[in-house]
């Protein structure tokens, strides 16, 4: 019976993702449309992600970086007695399309436009909290300072056994060399390669759109260190895009995604200033 209602709900999450996915790029030519549809569930990493969270009940849960709200929907399509908060560094420019999908994805959610690294909750007031592919976003805007306080900072938002789930592309020793050093226990891990494959069309019109993408992540006003990033982004992802459809016939836009799931042990929310 498990099983069968588990399959029931995988099968209407991905009728949710396909819905989300033809609305988000209902204004995109046949490229853009599938280049812009990863958002919507990255290739199943998103679904496979929340399939191995422990179950949060209808506890109060924090999404960092929370972008499009993408992973929202996710976690309100799991758990739709969760109460969500979404944490974002703006609501413009492409961002401010979150409410949009939120409503489309019928997923009610509270949002708050603020710094992660400076996060405008009282100490240990979520039960739960994730970040999917945040922590690489601020650490090019903000360095590997930005992430380290990050982690602190939702560490001090988890009451004491929270659970914290991240998702990111992070190599696994630089990973878990950041998450060894929190007041946590490691409670599950795992790796999910998406396993996107795009030709030639498809890689050309991506690779200039994930380098406008890390331009904007670095939040930097100087137009010539725009072009500067611009360049560099787009040089090296042009030479990874050149060598693997040489190699393989195709382009892989992006890494296998690593799963970490800890539990907060800190008692002390004054003590999570030692960590670093």
């Amino acid at each position: 019976m498990g099983n069968e209602k588990r399959n029931i709900q995988e099968s209407e999450i991905l009728k949710r993702e396909k819905q989300l996915r033809e609305w988000f790029t209902r204004d995109c030519d046949s490229i853009m449309r599938i280049v812009d549809g990863v958002d919507i569930g990255w290739g199943g990493t998103q679904r496979w992600g929340t399939a191995r969270m422990p179950p949060p009940g209808d506890g109060l849960h924090l999404d960092i970086a929370c972008g499009y709200g993408t992973f929202l929907a996710q976690l309100g399509w799991r758990f739709p007695t969760l109460k969500l908060v979404g944490l974002n560094i703006d609501f413009s420019g492409p961002h401010s399309i979150i409410q949009d999908l939120l409503d489309h994805a019928d997923v009610r959610v509270a949002l708050s436009q603020a710094d992660a690294r400076m996060m405008p909750f009282a100490n240990c007031v979520f039960d739960t909290a994730s970040c999917f592919l945040g922590l690489q976003d601020i650490q090019i805007g903000f360095g590997i300072s930005g992430v380290k306080d990050t982690l602190a900072e939702v560490i001090r938002v988890l009451r004491h056994e929270g659970m914290l789930t991240l998702l990111e592309n992070y190599p696994s020793p630089q990973y878990l060399e950041l998450i060894n050093r929190l007041p946590v226990d490691i409670i599950k891990t795992g790796t999910y390669d998406p396993n996107i494959r795009w030709p030639r069309d498809v890689a050309e019109r991506a690779i200039h759109l994930f380098a406008d993408g890390w331009v904007a992540q670095t939040r930097s006003k100087n137009l010539s260190d725009q072009r500067k990033t611009y360049t560099k982004v787009l040089s090296e992802m042009k030479t990874k895009m050149e060598r693997q459809l040489a190699d393989q016939g195709y382009y892989e836009p992006f890494e296998p995604v690593n799963l970490v799931i800890v539990q907060k042990t800190l008692r002390n929310v004054e003590e999570i200033k030692n960590v670093w």
